[in-house]
């Protein structure tokens, strides 16, 4: 176990989280732990600190989303199983099961627009795989006293907020067995990109219309992307998915960089809401599973190969050259 101290650029701030680390080989960590939110400290000492052992069953996880008011499936769900939330539970364990030998703690990070749920997702994903959750924008405002995003926002910059970022990213892509939630903006930057595919990349992929009704729910003056464009009295829902939309134009050529992209779309009652939780963590795992799995077959195949022509190679000794008699000691006819 070894200590990681990220440091609050320009300040003596850190934060610290003993997690396994590995320079080469992907090793799954011993006893995975949860990490918990501890407290700020401005002399540097740490802010995150080893939690209690989580009890991670992924049943019961999976069941805690509620079922269909009726019972039913809605007729014509292209995954009925998200609907039967017992089915869904079993078949998380599948995945899971087939998954983890294969990952061997690799990280998942988790990217995506703002409304996209990777905390919410990331959390559950965390608990099933029994890895340590961190999320980039929580782990700013503990190295900054608890201000909320909006706050360093308007007093330190958008700038500064993203070199904060892009530190942490940095800090923590050596080590194993972690999920991170990244901010909106973090694919921006062409070096998180260096650190995230270290591990695996995963595309919370939600219409923008879905994302403005989550968004506006929770209120966009935690957004500072979208307070700043919000006027007084202005339709909340309107502005933001108009913000949005540019900012998916502008980002979505880095989005794409991502090695697997899972989509929010909600089917039934879950349209106009998006898909639960659950389900989503489902279809992520089955990405990344299917992602796992070519690369094992691709590596396979390379090493499926034959040498033409090995039965003819007797030996590797040197032999003494035929042509004009020179010897390996040197003797005999010299080039002119």
């Amino acid at each position: 176990m070894s200590v990681s101290m990220i440091q609050r650029p320009g300040a003596g701030v850190a934060l610290a989280g003993p997690v396994q680390r590995s320079s080469a080989a992907l090793r799954p960590l011993a006893s995975p732990v949860p990490f918990t939110a501890h407290r700020a400290n401005v002399s540097g000492k740490r802010i995150l600190r080893q939690g209690a052992r989580a009890e991670p069953s992924r049943v019961v996880v999976v069941r805690a989303e509620k079922a269909t008011e009726d019972g039913g499936v809605t007729p014509g769900h292209p995954y009925p199983w998200e609907e039967d939330f017992d089915l869904l539970g079993d078949k998380v364990k599948e995945v899971t099961d087939q998954l983890l030998p294969d990952l061997r703690g690799c990280n998942i990070w988790l990217v995506g627009m703002m409304g996209s749920g990777k905390s919410t997702v990331g959390k559950m994903l965390a608990n099933t795989l029994k890895y340590a959750f961190f999320d980039t924008d929580s782990v700013i405002e503990l190295a900054h006293d608890k201000k909320p995003v909006s706050q360093i926002f308007a007093e330190e910059g958008q700038d500064y907020f993203r070199q904060c970022e892009s530190q942490i990213i940095k800090e923590l892509s050596p080590y194993r067995n972690l999920v991170i939630a990244t901010g909106g903006g973090a694919v921006l930057k062409p070096q998180n990109w260096g650190y995230m595919h270290l591990g695996i990349v995963a595309w919370l992929n939600g219409d923008t219309e879905l994302l403005a009704r989550r968004v506006s729910k929770d209120g966009i003056e935690k957004r500072p992307l979208l307070a700043a464009d919000a006027p007084e009295g202005a339709d909340v829902q309107a502005v933001a998915k108009a913000k949005l939309d540019t900012l998916l134009e502008d980002r979505r050529k880095y989005y794409e960089n991502a090695d697997v992209v899972v989509t929010l779309e909600g089917y039934g009652k879950d349209l106009e809401g998006g898909a639960p939780t659950a389900a989503v963590m489902y279809r992520l795992l089955l990405a990344i599973n299917d992602k796992v799995q070519a690369k094992k077959r691709e590596q396979a195949d390379r090493m499926n190969f034959t040498i033409e022509g090995a039965d003819q190679l007797k030996t590797m000794r040197a032999v003494d050259s035929p042509a004009g008699g020179l010897q390996l000691d040197g003797s005999g006819p010299q080039a002119p």
